[in-house]
């Protein structure tokens, strides 16, 4: 049988399609399968550089080592779409449909995603430094371990997205908004993200020194073991804020809201909390040496067996705050008066250690 020419037209790639034949080591770059239905289809090998695919029907289809470079997908439906080990570096994909997509090892750098339709896309160990994000969809999108030096994310409200171990010192992250998202080991040093809301996202363990937060709305979000030494966190909003064994040495939290927030274990040297509301908050053996709390609000705050030594409590209101077991050496208080002092019981309680 006579070998069958290389299909280069949008009807005869479908056709093969149809037929449910793997494309495999083709050479169709430059092509022009604009609007192709190609759902369902198998790629192996595949150069597809410079390849028009606008509005293409790609959903459901698989891509294997295959060449992307400079082609275009704008508009393209690749939903369900999986791609393992492929180029597409400078692709343009403005507008398409990637929801519930799988991406596993791409090269990506440049990319151009804006205005795509990203829900529920899974991108794992994928270089995407200077992909461009601007207007696109962005819900329960996972960027698991992938490169994303000089990304834009400008604008984009991102929902219940997981950015695990990501690098965002260098991301593009002016007016975008998070919502539930998930920030675990991500490198956010130096980033300036004054203003901007991370209502429930997860910092755990992140990198987030000297950082500019002001006036951000950091409701419930978690930043268990974060390192925040240095950051600018002046008027922010977090109320029920989980601050558990961070760093924020050095931090101005000055008329930050804070109320009913944790700071155990936390490392508070030198933290600047004046005029701070921390009604009910939470301080257990947190470190808080020479920290400034002048004219915070410490309604029933609870710092047992905190380190105070050398901190300013001046003009604080300490109504019922607990200062059970505190080291205080050097520390200054207006209102000691009104705060509850260490309960002698619990004391001995703490100190007692078995005999056997």
């Amino acid at each position: 049988m006579a070998e069958q020419a290389t299909p280069r037209t949008a009807e005869a790639l479908a056709d093969w399609v149809r037929r449910g034949e793997t494309l495999n080591g083709l050479d169709l770059s430059g092509c022009d399968f604009s609007g192709a239905a190609l759902g369902g289809g198998v790629f192996e090998r595949v150069d597809l550089r410079g390849a028009k695919l606008r509005g293409a029907k790609l959903a459901e289809s698989l891509f294997i080592d295959c060449n992307f470079e400079g082609a275009e997908l704008d508009g393209a439906n690749l939903h369900q779409a999986m791609f393992s080990n492929v180029d597409l570096r400078g692709a343009s994909l403005v507008g398409a449909r990637l929801t519930t997509a799988k991406f596993d090892v791409a090269e990506a750098a440049g990319v151009d995603l804006r205005d795509a339709d990203l829900r529920a896309l899974v991108l794992s160990r994928c270089a995407l430094e200077g992909a461009r994000f601007t207007a696109a969809t962005l819900a329960r999108t996972a960027f698991l371990r992938c490169g994303l030096e000089g990304v834009d994310f400008g604008g984009c409200h991102l929902e219940a997205v997981t950015l695990y171990e990501a690098d965002l010192r260098q991301a593009k992250l002016a007016g975008a908004s998070f919502e539930r998202a998930t920030l675990v080991k991500a490198k956010l040093s130096g980033q300036v993200l004054a203003g901007m809301r991370f209502h429930l996202t997860q910092f755990t363990e992140g990198e987030l020194e000297g950082c500019d937060l002001r006036g951000a709305d950091l409701s419930q979000a978690n930043f268990k073991g974060a390192k925040l030494e240095g950051s600018c966190l002046a008027g922010v909003t977090a109320p029920n804020a989980l601050f558990v064994e961070a760093d924020l040495r050095g931090v101005d939290l000055r008329e930050a809201k804070l109320p009913q927030s944790m700071f155990i274990d936390a490392l508070l040297d030198q933290a600047n909390f004046s005029a701070a509301d921390m009604q009910q908050c939470v301080l257990h053996r947190a470190s808080c040496r020479e920290a400034l709390f002048l004219r915070a609000t410490l309604t029933y705050a609870d710092f047992s067996n905190a380190t105070l030594t050398g901190a300013d409590f001046t003009g604080a209101s300490m109504f019922r705050t607990n200062l059970h077991g505190v080291e205080d050496t050097g520390a200054q208080f207006s209102d000691r008066g009104r705060a509850l002092a260490t309960d002698p019981e619990l004391a001995a309680a703490e100190r007692w250690k078995p005999k056997f």
